[in-house]
């Protein structure tokens, strides 16, 4: 595909699909957080992107997606007080990260924010065991701070080793075929852990 034709597309639909991307991390996307982040700092170096408006997009992005995991807690734990054997989030679970709340309080909401593989746990259980949601947003605000001008800073940083965008384009179309794999595991991935998750 020609570069300036993807370049006029990111340029002008890319912040919404960031935005809609990092959203859906809440639901269960397979296409992680962080490498979304990465790959929004790398546009940033290739000046497709803009610092300001994509670190405001990130962020935004992130938050809104811990809100649903959040919320999520909570709307499991208003069913599990009614239907004994309906919950999200399995007795061991809740009691592995009950513990950690335990010895960090609520700022072990922002330990997850920084810790990738923790924090859907971790915000699901600040929900179901009833965290304030301005206690919840606050420690979240702070790990958001750290980490999303972090992930696009070393996705800026890649771009000396990627090169520019046409550079990263013709790479992509070399390693198509790899990429569709890759996109299909993750696929298969999600919709397995989505059948495991309506049996917990």
């Amino acid at each position: 595909m020609d570069p300036s034709i993807v370049s006029s597309l990111l340029e002008t639909w890319g912040y919404v699909a960031l935005l809609l991307l990092l959203i859906l991390n809440g639901v269960g996307s397979p296409i992680p957080e962080d490498l979304l982040l990465v790959t929004a700092g790398y546009l940033v170096f290739v000046e497709v992107f803009h610092w300001p408006l994509a670190l405001a997009v990130s962020a935004i992005g992130v938050v809104v997606s811990d809100l649903i995991l959040y919320s999520a807690g909570r709307h499991a734990a208003w069913r599990s007080s009614r239907y004994a054997d309906d919950s999200l989030l399995t007795p061991e679970r809740l009691r592995r990260a009950t513990r950690w709340f335990k010895r960090l309080g609520h700022r072990l909401i922002f330990v997850a924010r920084l810790i990738p593989g923790t924090r859907a746990i971790v915000f699901l259980t600040a929900g179901a065991h009833g965290v304030p949601v301005w206690s919840f947003l606050r420690y979240d605000f702070l790990g958001v701070a750290l980490w999303v001008p972090a992930m696009l800073g070393i996705g800026h940083a890649s771009g000396a080793t990627v090169g520019d965008l046409d550079d990263a384009l013709a790479w992509l179309s070399q390693s198509a075929m790899w990429a569709m794999c890759a996109a299909a595991f993750l696929l298969i991935l999600w919709l397995s852990w989505g059948r495991e998750a309506s049996k917990l």
